[in-house]
Parts: structure tokens; sequence; C-alpha cells
């Protein structure tokens, strides 16, 4: 019954999560536009991951410049960069390093960066990510547990907020997300 459980709530979560996506590639969710310091989009996403990785050991690096401001809804960006720190905590070794990185990108941008120590994404999987359902083959063969979803929810959101997300990646060298949205003043 336990397992039953189980299984009934994960896949409860999958459900509420291809809902969400589906509400927000049709353009049909509900998002907050007003101007959001990048610093409380950091403290929430650091605050979700906090409780995914409870008790596990992460060398984590933050760095936020002072002053960043973007339009748009704290709690869908907030999930954006959580979902890419979850992603790059299940997807290291033993030895997690992860940095987080917000700052100014040329005048009118800020780049929100999420890198990590993990294998990495081969070049041919790696538009493929962001697709739904999909996996990296290191985390099918990786046995890691997941749905293929948490990056297409990334780049919906991001994408819905008028930016755009990149990935740079090599095998054994992990790999670093960053997520462009557009300056504005308070």
């Amino acid at each position: 019954l336990d397992i039953i459980h189980q299984e009934m709530g994960r896949l409860d979560g999958l459900v509420e999560r291809l809902i969400e996506l589906s509400r927000i590639e049709s353009g049909r969710h509900a998002f907050e536009h007003k101007p959001v310091p990048i610093r409380a989009v950091v403290d929430e996403a650091l605050a979700a991951f906090a409780a995914v990785r409870v008790g596990a050991d992460v060398d984590l690096k933050v760095e936020v410049e002072d002053g960043l401001m973007v339009r748009g809804d704290r709690a869908a960006l907030a999930q954006a960069v959580g979902n890419l720190l979850v992603n790059a905590w299940k997807y290291t070794g033993a030895d997690k390093r992860i940095e987080l990185t917000a700052r100014h990108q040329g005048q009118r941008h800020v780049a929100i960066t999420v890198a990590d120590n993990g294998a990495g994404i081969p070049r041919e999987e790696q538009r493929a990510v962001f697709d739904k359902f999909e996996r990296g083959r290191a985390a099918i063969e990786g046995g890691q547990p997941g749905s293929g979803l948490g990056l297409a929810v990334v780049r919906a959101i991001v994408t819905a907020h008028g930016g755009k997300i990149d990935l740079e990646s090599e095998p054994r060298h992990g790999s670093r997300f960053k997520i462009v949205l557009k300056q504005v003043t308070a």
C-alpha cells in the first residue's frame, strides 16, 4: 500500500506538471508582469533547492550582482531556476559542485547561469533535452529518476517571459544553462 501511495503521488505530480506546461505553452497561464528583483528569485529558488537536497553535500557557490531587476512572475522564474539547480544536483557525481550566478549581460539584459561539474550532455542531445519527456543518455544510463519535463518547463517559463535559455555542455566537463531576460528598472 505504501508503494501504491508513493506511485500515485508521483503520477499526480506528473499530471500537474503536464497541465502546467500545457497552459504555459498555450499562453493560458496567468503570469504576473511586475518588476522583480533577481535576488528574490534566486533566494526563492535556493530555498526550494535546500528542501530537495536535505542532508546532501554539495559545494554550492552563489553570486548575484546587486540591482538586477526583470519584469515577470517571481514564483515562475524561481521555479525555472530551481529546476536548473535540481538538475545540476541530480546529474553531478559524488563531488557535487554547482555555481549559480546572476549578472548584467550587456546594458539591457540579465543572465542567470547554473553550472555544474557533472557528466555533461553530448552535442547531439543538447536540443532534445528541452523537449517534453526527453532525457539525455547519461540520465537514463545513470538510473536517475525523472520524467523529462523539468527543462521543458524551464524553457516554457523563460520563453513566456520574453527570454531565452542557452546550454553549453561537453561530456565529462559539466553543463552550463543560462537564462537571459530583459532588464528593467524599478
